[in-house]
């Protein structure tokens, strides 16, 4: 099968949507026909650097909850290129192979560097570091959590092929916060009927256990939004070595003063009747990672 095929068998894929025109996923045939021959001549030209390359790392779970700043924090090391929304799990399905896909995540942290690391009205710039930038790539991988969660529901199989494509180990992470403003965030967004939003929630979390149960403990990591913002300095270093690299004081510093300490509690602008309130605590009660969460939380 060549290039003109595989796009055209894939470009009717689900999740591709219009961003900033600079950050706009390919749609058509030609744009992925160029985006292919681009990647291909990329990923020859910079060989030598993404050969590297010990780890990959991309993230699975929600809208909405925190996975957005934990990446570009993450995208400020010095040896990490977490890229911003690039969708990678579309690539592989695609049929791109390692450097491609990583030529693709290079060109993405440089471009949304390029917009001023900005995302639905926020700043994500950690001044100081490294974000479009490395000094030594060791680390590379890709921030779009629910897109990844719901291509690997519906294609299992592509965390094989993206494991043998990249040829090494793939990290998972997995960020959560309270299921109540998690979930009021998402139904404010889309202004959206709060049950629906809660059903939705609840699908994205069983994809994310069955996600779990597929790879070793050491490759999967829970981060709670909450321990984020309040400890950012440790739980960024827990994150770091899960990754297998270290972070520098000067890293962990800047980052930390990026992060605004404590959590909005979106739950409160929502009206929550009593059959929603109880469904919530029903999923947060079926799921160990959520355990200890309810609505009261002063978070």
């Amino acid at each position: 099968m060549d290039v003109l095929e595989i796009v055209t068998a894939h470009a009717g894929w689900p999740e591709v949507r219009p961003v900033h025109a600079d950050l706009a996923d390919p749609g058509s045939v030609t744009e992925l026909v160029s985006l292919f021959s681009r990647a291909t001549v990329e990923g020859v030209r910079k060989r030598r650097v993404l050969a590297g390359v010990e780890r990959f790392c991309f993230f699975v779970g929600y809208p909405r909850s925190g996975h957005t700043l934990v990446g570009s924090l993450l995208n400020a090391h010095d040896e990490i290129v977490m890229a911003h929304e690039l969708d990678v799990l579309r690539y592989v399905g695609l049929g791109l192979r390692r450097n491609q896909l990583f030529s693709l995540l290079l060109e993405r942290d440089r471009v949304f560097a390029a917009v001023g690391n900005r995302w639905s009205g926020y700043d994500y710039t950690v001044p100081g570091q490294y974000q479009g930038d490395f000094t030594r790539l060791r680390v590379i991988g890709d921030k779009r959590a629910a897109s990844a969660t719901n291509r690997l529901a519906e294609h299992p199989e592509l965390l094989g092929r993206l494991g043998r494509a990249v040829g090494v180990p793939v990290q998972i992470i997995h960020v959560v916060r309270n299921p109540f403003d998690n979930i009021a965030t998402m139904a404010r967004r889309r202004q959206a009927d709060l049950a629906y939003v809660i059903e939705r929630y609840s699908r994205l979390g069983s994809i994310v256990e069955g996600i779990r149960d597929r790879v070793a403990p050491e490759g999967f990591l829970d981060v709670r939004y909450e321990a984020f913002a309040d400890r950012p300095e440790q739980v960024l270093a827990e994150l770091c070595r899960f990754l297998g690299v270290e972070p520098s004081e000067s890293y962990v510093r800047d980052c930390a003063a990026v992060v605004t300490s404590g959590t909005s509690r979106s739950r409160d602008g929502c009206t929550w009747s009593l059959e929603d309130r109880r469904a919530v605590e029903n999923l947060i009660a079926r799921r160990p990672v959520l355990a200890g969460y309810t609505f009261t939380d002063e978070h």
